[in-house]
């Protein structure tokens, strides 16, 4: 039988992961209680970002879990970006995350604490390594949420702007270099998803490899679900991130109009953090109800039964769709949307590649109620078997310790 073995970990965060309101903090957030859980010494270091203010306590986390951060603008700004794109090789995308400030604060962290392992969350926090091998004999380990160059091949291939397509094409190769000059200079690589674990086969990696998708805490996946005679769709996401603008937009373009037009009372809800003040005006339409950031998610989602999730581009998997089949509710998204996920489709979710398709599914499960309870058990029996927190820590955990 496996005999846990405490280890020390920093896990160093791209943006504060608390509280989890999106899908990237989840992931953080979740793995680090689990770890935790698990009998793992865990601390957390953290970039605090415009966009992810640090408000955190050990008590808001766990009991022996702090989040010291460094804050570091990282605004988009398009100076910046042409400055960048004149002047340096590495991806505008990681260097706004490099600062002199966080490299300090990340030395002394390494110095106070002798660390097994070093856990980094995402491919633009690779330029600390450097300061890793120097002041640690810790073990490097990168957890990569996505492939990050083809999120942004996906947006150069959808974006009808000449200048903008331009440029994403751009920094899609600029990204696509930086992910394969990253290849092996870790020592473990831990994929979110088996479909990117065989893209870094491809770029050549060597290192050992164990997949760790996202998990949900027991406690929080419901027992059953509620029927409701109306049934509400509803959109919730970081509304700041390109993918995830382009979906709704194309949804409220291309699918509403067949939704709306076959009956007049279907509501559509959006909510979510860091919406562009343009964003609203475009999806303002009958039926179509605007929230902005929500002060619970949790309560916003149990409001509502039909997640949409209009994804054209974006990788890795989608959290989001984890988290809401944990909570029964029934899921409309795309083939790129399913990704990471072994979702059968009309089995765990409705599938569709097209705006007809996807109209057609979202109309099936608002009229009948017997596929709507269908998906909604297998949903919750396939997070209940697949994605349990502390047992995806704990296989990260005998990983870890192999590996040593």
């Amino acid at each position: 039988m496996f005999q846990n073995k405490k280890m020390r970990i920093l896990q160093v965060c791209n943006k504060v992961p608390f509280p989890p309101k999106d899908g990237g903090s989840i992931a953080m957030y979740n793995l680090a209680l689990g770890l935790a859980q698990t009998g793992h010494e865990v601390d957390i270091i953290a970039i605090e970002t415009p966009k992810h203010p640090n408000h955190t306590s050990s008590e808001d986390i766990a009991p022996n879990i702090k989040i010291p951060s460094i804050f570091i603008d990282t605004t988009v700004s398009v100076p910046k970006a042409l400055k960048n794109l004149v002047l340096s090789r590495t991806p505008y995308n990681a260097e706004r995350f490099i600062s002199p400030d966080f490299r300090l604060a990340l030395v002394t962290a390494l110095k106070s604490k002798q660390y097994d392992i070093v856990q980094l969350e995402g491919l633009y926090l690779a330029p600390y390594m450097k300061d890793i091998r120097e002041n640690s004999t810790a073990k490097i380990a990168l957890r990569s949420h996505n492939i990050e160059n083809e999120i942004w091949f996906r947006l150069y291939e959808n974006e009808k702007s000449f200048i903008k397509k331009l440029y994403f094409k751009i920094l899609a190769k600029r990204i696509l270099r930086f992910e394969k000059k990253v290849i092996n200079t870790y020592d473990l690589l831990i994929p979110i998803t088996y479909r990117d674990a065989v893209e870094y086969q491809k770029y050549g990696n060597k290192k050992p490899g164990k997949v760790i998708q996202t998990g949900i805490p027991v406690n929080q996946i419901a027992d059953g679900l509620k029927i409701r005679k109306k049934r509400k769709l509803y959109f919730l996401g970081s509304l700041d991130w390109l993918p995830n603008q382009e979906g709704i937009l194309w949804f409220v373009r291309n699918v509403w109009p067949m939704l709306s037009h076959s009956s007049t009372e279907i509501e559509f809800h959006v909510a979510g953090r860091n919406c562009p003040e343009w964003l609203p005006r475009l999806i303002d339409k009958p039926g179509i109800k605007f929230h902005g950031e929500v002060e619970n998610a949790n309560e916003f989602a149990a409001q509502n039964d039909i997640m949409i999730v209009p994804l054209l581009s974006g990788g890795g998997m989608r959290v989001k769709i984890v988290e809401a089949m944990s909570q029964g509710k029934i899921i409309v998204t795309t083939p790129i949307g399913a990704e990471g996920l072994d979702i059968i489709p009309n089995y765990h979710a409705i599938v569709a590649e097209n705006p007809e398709d996807f109209a057609t599914g979202v109309q099936i499960v608002l009229e009948n109620t017997d596929f709507f309870i269908k998906l909604g058990e297998n949903s919750i029996r396939f997070i209940k078997n697949n994605y349990t927190n502390k047992v995806l820590a704990a296989e990260l955990s005998k990983f870890y310790e192999a590996n040593l």
